[in-house]
């Protein structure tokens, strides 16, 4: 039998950090005693963080500072027990993996991408042996439709963990209380991007508000682009953007979460709202919501896109008797507790030291892909 390895030193390839992954991050530095070398994309203007999340990092880039050398350079100095890389869109990143992955160093990617079966996706399945196995020895999948793609790309068993994402659970929990008082309002938290789905939340909101003699409030916490569509709406509040510590009592304070999304791999807010206690109404798109939310549970799940469905649900929600949306809350609260940074790093740290060896997994993946028909030998 192999001896496990002890992972105390891990080089991030991050595209933009967040609350949530910096609390994963600290999660494996202060239970786990892990020194991080970290890369990361340049903050974004619609989600302005302040730079005290980070400062605990050990070694923080930012990746436009540094070229595809000088990275390989600095994590080759750094001598990393593993890396872990945000998916697989960044080219120096993917080069990097790979170069580093030469010198036995395996190599984490996660994955929030849900199989659509896309002419891309297919593409990217038939190329996988070639781009992806040479730089990545397991994919991180966060959910259920992600974990099928993973395995179109050939990462199955050992190579494919689950639960990539985790909220700042302990955060958000600490506020949750199912007799504290509720504002009447509809809480969404994200970027005012068209993603996001904003046109199909104003035009719900709209009809809800034809729909019945006493409204709820329709608070929308974040910055973008698309703030002028927002500003002026009847009964819409905008607070700007929340910093992480602000948020959790913000939300509970609101009523019900609302997640309009037309594009949402993942949407950790989800079970951010979640933990808190807040009944969610989401769009079908948002991979988390196969594993956080359930039809008259704690929630509802409407069809992207549809403005009239969604206000169906709203007008649904706020009618509803106040115990049944309580009992919603616990419920919510209830499936926020499969994911928490803790349970985060110690999959990560222990799905490392089980595995064999590098060598492992390169073997795995080849034997997987070379099974699969019609891959070129």
């Amino acid at each position: 039998m192999k001896e496990r390895r002890k992972v105390t030193r891990v080089a991030v390839l991050f595209s933009r950090l967040s609350g949530y992954m910096a609390a994963c991050l600290k999660a494996l530095k202060q239970e786990h005693g892990v020194e991080l070398l970290v890369f990361r994309w340049k903050p974004a203007t619609s989600a302005p963080f302040d730079a005290h999340l980070f400062d605990w990092i050990d070694t923080l880039y930012d990746k436009k500072d540094c070229s595809r050398d000088k990275m390989v350079a600095e994590i080759a100095a750094f001598d990393p027990h593993a890396i872990l890389m945000a998916g697989w869109m960044d080219r120096d990143y993917l080069h990097t993996a790979r170069q580093l992955r030469k010198l036995g160093v395996p190599v984490v990617a996660g994955s929030d991408t849900q199989w659509r079966g896309s002419a891309r996706q297919h593409l990217a399945n038939a190329l996988a042996s070639w781009y992806l196995h040479p730089a990545i020895d397991i994919l991180w999948a966060s959910g259920e439709r992600q974990r099928t793609f993973a395995r179109k790309l050939g990462y199955t068993g050992e190579n494919c963990w689950e639960g990539y994402y985790a909220c700042d659970w302990e955060r958000f929990a600490a506020v949750y209380d199912p007799q504290s008082e509720k504002t009447p309002t509809f809480l969404f938290v994200g970027r005012f991007v068209e993603e996001k789905g904003l046109d199909s939340l104003i035009d719900a909101y709209r009809v809800y508000r034809a729909a019945t003699n006493e409204p709820w409030q329709l608070m929308c916490v974040g910055a973008g682009p698309l703030l002028s569509a927002l500003e002026g709406e009847a009964g819409v509040i905008l607070p700007g953007f929340v910093q992480p510590e602000q948020l959790p009592t913000l939300m509970a304070q609101a009523s019900a979460f609302v997640l309009p999304s037309r594009c949402e791999p993942w949407g950790v807010v989800i079970q951010e709202a979640a933990a808190t206690g807040l009944p969610v109404i989401c769009s079908d798109v948002c991979g988390a919501s196969v594993h956080l939310v359930r039809e008259h549970y704690n929630g509802f799940v409407f069809k992207s896109g549809n403005a009239l469905e969604l206000a169906h649900h709203m007008l649904k929600m706020s009618d509803l008797a106040e115990p049944i949306r309580r009992s919603m809350g616990a419920a919510s609260h209830t499936l926020s507790r499969q994911y928490t940074p803790n349970r985060w790093a110690r999959q990560f740290v222990e799905g490392l030291s089980c595995s064999r060896d590098n060598s492992f997994h390169r073997s795995a993946l080849s034997i997987a892909h070379q099974s699969r028909p019609g891959t070129r030998q």
